[in-house]
């Protein structure tokens, strides 16, 4: 019930801004619509070009998509870091990546949370590299 409930919730969050997004794109769309039909009735050649709606059930549908994903993303600006599990990797002297020595040595590949190596006198930052 827990789940059904915060699902509704988000729904009724989105739903303003999506019906928002709804009324500008048939804006949109009414306003291509009425250039092309000028532009039809002045007989001009410019008026072979097809015209391709934005309002569609495709497009509101990944408009809704979007909209799902931004509400369930876990991160949010000015909340905590997520604590992500991450895999030790020592540097190619065979030190510790930290930089400083009041972490406790980690094993080579140990597994470990990403804020395990946060310091408040340096900011974080995570080498995601390729072998490729």
């Amino acid at each position: 019930m827990g789940i059904l409930s915060v699902d509704l919730l988000i729904t009724l969050q989105i739903l303003p801004v999506f019906f928002s997004n709804c009324l500008f794109l048939a804006l949109y769309d009414s306003v291509i619509l009425l250039k092309h039909v000028v532009l039809l009735l002045s007989r001009s050649k410019s008026t072979r070009g097809e015209w391709r709606r934005m309002l569609t059930s495709e497009g509101l549908r990944c408009v809704w998509k979007s909209f799902l994903l931004d509400a369930y993303k876990q991160v949010k600006l000015g909340e905590d870091a997520p604590n992500s599990s991450v895999v030790h990797v020592s540097s190619a002297e065979g030190g510790d990546n930290s930089g400083n020595g009041t972490q406790e040595k980690i094993a080579e590949g140990a597994a470990c949370h990403l804020l395990d190596f946060a310091s408040p006198e340096r900011p974080l930052v995570v080498n995601f590299g390729s072998a490729t």
